[in-house]
């Protein structure tokens, strides 16, 4: 199965990142023992399932406000679950006693963080919401008073439109003159 592998500049134009930022995720990866294809000259070489781990990063950095290792964790420990109901589904096979014991503890820490980035992003939703509720009822009060204002100036207006056309309307003993 040969995949395309794309260079470090191409990802980094792909994802719309800078290549030391790249670079720095990739070690970050690297440190929680994610493995790259290697290249020429030993350099890395993204395989599409690299990209989309890399994605799902900027991802979770621009939205979730968390660090990039926290970052890396979670994003790690939802490939590697999609990984393995991918394995399990293709062979058919169930895993040993053993891997389940050890896939579940794992599987348990990661999950009490990604609950934990879930709660976070929640909360941060919630004061969003709070502050546009208020932003919006100062714009709604703010609109009712500039329409009754602007109401009350228009009937300024027509009361002296229909002074103004009394006095200039000449009386009767005013006609021979």
């Amino acid at each position: 199965m040969n995949e395309r592998a794309f260079g470090t500049k191409e990802v980094s134009e792909m994802l719309n990142v800078g290549d030391s930022t790249l670079r720095k995720w990739c070690i970050a990866l690297e440190k929680e023992g994610y493995t790259f294809t290697k290249g020429v000259r030993n350099s890395r070489a993204f395989i599409k399932k690299d990209i989309v781990v890399l994605e799902d990063i900027k991802l979770l950095l621009q939205e979730s406000g968390m660090n990039l290792e926290s970052t890396v964790k979670v994003t790690l420990s939802k490939h590697r679950r999609e990984n393995m109901n991918d394995n399990n589904s293709d062979n058919g096979e169930r895993t040993p006693l053993v891997l389940q014991e050890n896939g579940s503890k794992i599987s348990d820490t990661t999950s009490l963080e990604y609950l934990k980035v879930q709660e976070q992003l929640l909360e941060r939703v919630e004061r969003i919401e709070r502050s546009h509720e208020g932003r919006l009822k100062n714009i709604e009060e703010k609109l009712d008073y500039r329409n009754k204002l602007l109401l009350e100036t228009l009937q300024e207006i027509q009361d002296t439109k229909k002074i103004i056309a009394v006095t200039k309307e000449k009386k009767w003993w005013e006609f021979w003159k």
